[in-house]
């Protein structure tokens, strides 16, 4: 990538081109950003990687531009930390900027170290949802539980979507696209389900201290909750943005965290939440917020890890490039690309897509089609 950024002569087609290219930006979880960009993680007194938010890190009242991180201010503490001449004081130091007592190994390259590492919606929203999902879950009584589990088998979900596990008994199995799933669907699930005597006492006693509002308030401040929840769902993972669409999700972003805070004392503090302060900008960095979500990478690395165990584990990242450099030329191949040393179509691996289209089905029970039916009779 250094060799990059300086220029590098390629022959493409039969012609020499000069290549420069440089790092856009990364994409991580909260943990790992923050390593990559030098700051300390969220469990710190400053643990956010795009701003300087201590303790009252979901206060609706922070003025996100003045504490924001900034790469020429980082860069200055950064050398205060290196000029210490003590540990002791190089840790202090450190501690109280945020960061930590090494450079990040993109450094070495040229890149904006806080504006190139956005916050992950992904994360982001998978892990609010999941919070919030077991908050409720929680709080049903028996009655809630049996009314909740009733509609969730009878509601109408896409013919697309998998089929989603118990979300009472089998929470923590689901993966982070069931869990926003879900949360999408749960203001319509509540909304049928969810009485004054869905809620185990105590915990209706608790909401009605804490909001002061009576019992039937109460169920509507949360199902209220988990349709602006859905919203900002829906609004942060949109392909494009308009203007109006960019004002509509900050607008419903502080709608978020002003319902989950006012709800939920689990909530305060909490570094999902706090991260979605930072979407806005994000969009105006990048476009739109998928642009920079870890989806893909989250995908390709459970294939990569189950893979592993399949591996004599001497030589993985070898074993690795050429399980995944094999499933590319096959994809190719099957795309009706041309192999360089044939110099033609390979239309055996066109032929294969053709004869044993069920070999490239997803591995779900379906419903049996008339041509299924016919393979079958003709076996």
């Amino acid at each position: 990538m250094k060799q990059l950024e300086k220029g590098i002569l390629m022959n493409i087609q039969g012609r020499d081109c000069w290549i420069i290219a440089g790092l856009e930006c990364i994409t991580a979880d909260l943990p790992q950003g923050n390593d990559l960009t030098g700051v300390k993680r969220h469990n710190a007194i400053r643990g956010c990687r795009t701003c300087l938010a201590k303790e009252n890190a979901t206060d609706i009242t922070l003025d996100i531009a003045s504490i924001s991180h900034y790469h020429h201010i980082t860069n200055i503490q950064f050398k205060n930390i290196f000029t210490a001449l003590t540990l002791e004081e190089r840790n202090n130091i450190a501690k109280e900027y945020g960061l930590q007592t090494s450079l990040p190994i993109f450094d070495q390259l040229q890149w904006e170290r806080h504006l190139q590492s956005p916050q992950d919606i992904y994360h982001i929203i998978a892990g609010k949802t999941l919070k919030l999902l077991k908050l409720m879950i929680t709080m049903l009584s028996p009655e809630g539980e049996r009314n909740f589990i009733r509609e969730w088998k009878s509601f109408e979900y896409p013919k697309q979507w998998s089929k989603l596990p118990n979300p009472i008994s089998h929470l923590e199995s689901f993966m982070m696209s069931d869990r926003i799933r879900l949360g999408m669907v749960m203001p319509f699930i509540l909304n049928r389900s969810l009485t004054i005597n869905c809620l185990k006492q105590q915990e209706m006693d608790k909401l009605q201290r804490r909001i002061k509002l009576n019992r039937n308030q109460v169920i509507n401040a949360i199902i209220k909750c988990w349709a602006i929840v859905a919203k900002c769902s829906q609004l942060t993972f949109k392909i494009s943005l308009t203007i109006d669409d960019r004002i509509e999700l900050e607008r419903y972003l502080k709608k978020e965290r002003e319902a989950l805070v006012e709800l939920f004392d689990d909530f305060v503090g909490l570094p999902n939440l706090h991260a979605s302060y930072h979407l806005s900008r994000h969009v105006r960095t990048f476009g739109t917020l998928v642009n920079t979500a870890v989806g893909t990478k989250e995908m390709v690395h459970r294939i990569f890890k189950n893979k592993v165990p399949h591996t004599n584990c001497k030589n993985i990242e070898f074993d690795l490039l050429k399980y995944y450099t094999t499933l590319q030329a096959i994809r190719h191949l099957s795309d009706g690309g041309i192999d360089p040393r044939n110099l033609q179509h390979s239309v055996e691996f066109m032929n294969l897509f053709q004869d044993f289209s069920h070999l490239f089905k997803d591995w779900f029970i379906m419903e049996s089609s008339e041509t299924d039916n016919k393979e079958f009779k003709g076996n």
